[in-house]
């Protein structure tokens, strides 16, 4: 497993509602790109701001209903957990809370992705990804670059008519049939 870690949000120009999460590796060489919406990315960015400055971070964290839950929990039970990225199913990454040293049968619980970034914010549980999945999701981090390259098979319905509508425009024929064959794979009926 590879431990990752939230860096900042970015804006898609052409999709208002619409927000990336940017999480980078330890060396900061590679990025895992998460679709979300602009409220939830608000929240996770103000989250991460508020983290660098003590002070703020007592004042933002405290009003914060996760922050209440979690400071009910121990410590110590919070170093016993971690978030784990196994898998992307319809098109969102799923991740779970984990706890260390957990037995076999031992249930994990599923949380939204945009959900564990801000529990990994608040509590200080680490993120790991699975090796095989950041290597064919990942790509490299720059980070003067004005933009991001986003894996399809995360992209949501109208991104994916976007892009596939601007590949045509441009005669990028094969990511056109690209965006077009991710589009008849997760979504039949459109």
């Amino acid at each position: 497993m590879i431990l990752i870690r939230f860096k900042h949000t970015q804006e898609i120009k052409q999709a208002k509602f619409i927000n990336l999460l940017i999480l980078v590796d330890q060396d900061e060489k590679r990025q895992l790109v998460v679709v979300t919406d602009k409220p939830t990315a608000m929240n996770i960015s103000a989250t991460h701001e508020a983290r660098k400055d003590p002070w703020a971070r007592r004042l933002f964290l405290q009003r914060s209903a996760l922050h209440v839950v979690m400071s009910l929990m121990p410590e110590e039970m919070k170093k016993l957990m971690f978030i784990h990225i196994d898998r992307i199913i319809d098109g969102q990454y799923q991740a779970h809370l984990v706890r260390r040293n957990a037995e076999l049968n031992e249930p994990e619980h599923p949380l939204r992705i945009s959900e564990a970034i801000l529990l990994s914010l608040v509590a200080d549980i680490p993120i790991y990804i699975d090796d095989h999945l950041w290597r064919i999701q990942s790509t490299p981090y720059n980070e003067t670059s004005n933009g991001t390259t986003i894996p399809a098979n995360t992209l949501p319905l109208p991104l994916l008519k976007s892009a596939l509508k601007s590949a045509i425009e441009n005669e990028q024929y094969e990511m056109a049939k690209i965006l077009n064959d991710e589009i008849n794979n997760r979504f039949p009926q459109e």
